[in-house]
């Protein structure tokens, strides 16, 4: 059984499953241990974890721990209360139907990730970054979202194993840009955080190839290597003669954490830099929710009380909470099972009310694909009288485990049987 325990209250031949700390910030390999003795506790607390995860099948128990599930349930009733009050404006008006732009993204995602794809190709072989070409791909994104942002932040969910470089180089831009956006962030500071973001890993072209692709995780020699991809990325960006220098911030700072916990620099607070602090939630929270060799991607809602519970530790609090609102806590693409039956896709937040956002049906109570998707605003109440609202999202579910095809249902023409929201 999975359970949450504090880190000074471990104990020697409790089972370690999960550090419960962000990607590449501890040192320990493999990434799950055996606790042998009280230097491996002292270890964990100088790296100023916490709380960890342990397998009580695996290893001992303890009554001061809890199940992983209470944990989670606590946590997320605190991020709701805290994130969704008080309700926020939209900051940014959706001109223009999320079916249109969304199909018009697709396009312009597709095209950012193969100018990614290429940036990495030339830089590799010892060229310069072109600034130009990144100043170009990341005003497109930009229009976009200010075109209707849940559209292109629908497309931050796709992930590609054999090509996750280039994915989570545009995805980590798409997210740091909604986030900039929510945070005010305008005009050519907007553009220069999207630069530094879409090329915020760069720098992994200067290390051994092998490194780089390694599946599985690393020991403490490579683990040393990798971390010196944020200083080659800053590097690279300055030598470029065609990037704004402050884009070498993102890069520079992706890695460094709000507590002084990250790299290269141990920087805390606001020394982090704004840049540095957006950048490092978007690429936690699309790493954590990407599939790897040695470990499972997380349900983006995991994912998101995740962040909640590093806010303040190794993330600017406010901005862990304009994140959640910006990407909803059912982002976009999330397949929901709902309290009729009926299963569908969120396709639209309300911001004003983040537990309820749009829903795309597309099966039935019965379970039977609908020929025309519906959609949903789940705001509405229910006409009966019976319960406060008519439909209310049960479970987040696998669109795989229910023969949904994501991209299929959101770029399909609908008839909505509410008003506009």
């Amino acid at each position: 059984m999975l359970k949450k325990i504090r880190v000074e209250d471990l104990e020697p031949g409790m089972f370690v499953a999960d550090f419960n700390t962000p990607w590449l910030l501890h040192p320990f390999f493999p990434n799950r241990i055996t606790v042998r003795s009280a230097r491996d506790v002292e270890q964990m607390l100088r790296c100023r974890m916490t709380e960890v995860y342990i397998d009580t099948a695996r290893g001992a128990d303890s009554g001061k721990a809890v199940a992983a599930e209470e944990a989670e349930r606590e946590l997320g009733a605190r991020m709701r209360e805290e994130v969704l009050e008080p309700a926020e404006p939209e900051p940014v008006p959706a001109p223009v139907p999320f079916e249109a732009e969304y199909r018009r993204a697709r396009e312009l995602y597709d095209e950012a990730k193969s100018s990614v794809e290429r940036q990495f190709g030339e830089v590799g072989r010892g060229r310069r970054a072109d600034g130009e070409v990144a100043d170009r791909t990341v005003g497109d994104l930009i229009a976009s979202i200010f075109r209707n942002r849940d559209a292109m932040l629908s497309l931050a969910r796709l992930k590609s194993f054999d090509e996750y470089t280039f994915h989570h180089s545009l995805n980590v831009a798409v997210l740091a840009l909604n986030l900039g956006v929510q945070l005010g962030i305008l005009d050519r500071e907007l553009q220069r955080l999207g630069i530094g973001a879409l090329l915020h890993d760069l720098g992994k072209v200067r290390l051994p190839g092998g490194l780089v692709q390694k599946q599985g995780p690393l020991d403490s020699r490579e683990y040393e290597v990798v971390k010196t991809h944020s200083l080659h990325g800053a590097r690279i960006l300055l030598e470029s003669g065609s990037i704004p220098e402050d884009c070498a911030a993102v890069p520079l700072g992706h890695h460094e954490r709000y507590d002084g916990t990250g790299y290269p620099r141990c920087l805390t607070g606001a020394g982090v830099g704004k840049f540095g602090l957006i950048t490092a939630i978007a690429d936690v929270y699309d790493a954590m929710t990407t599939d790897r060799p040695y470990q499972k991607g997380m349900a983006s809602t995991h994912a998101l009380r995740r962040l909640y519970g590093w806010a303040g530790t190794h993330f600017h609090p406010v901005y862990v909470q304009k994140f959640i609102q910006c990407v909803g806590i059912y982002p976009v693409g999330t397949a929901v099972h709902l309290s009729t039956g009926e299963v569908g896709i969120v396709v639209r937040q309300n911001r004003d009310s983040l537990l309820r956002p749009w829903v795309r049906l597309a099966r039935s109570a019965r379970g039977i694909p609908l020929r025309r998707p519906t959609d949903v605003d789940l705001r509405d109440p229910d006409p009966r009288g019976e319960a406060p609202h008519a439909r209310t999202i049960i479970q987040v579910v696998d669109p795989r485990g229910t023969g949904l095809e994501v991209d299929a249902v959101l770029g399909r023409e609908t008839w909505s049987v509410t008003g506009d929201g």
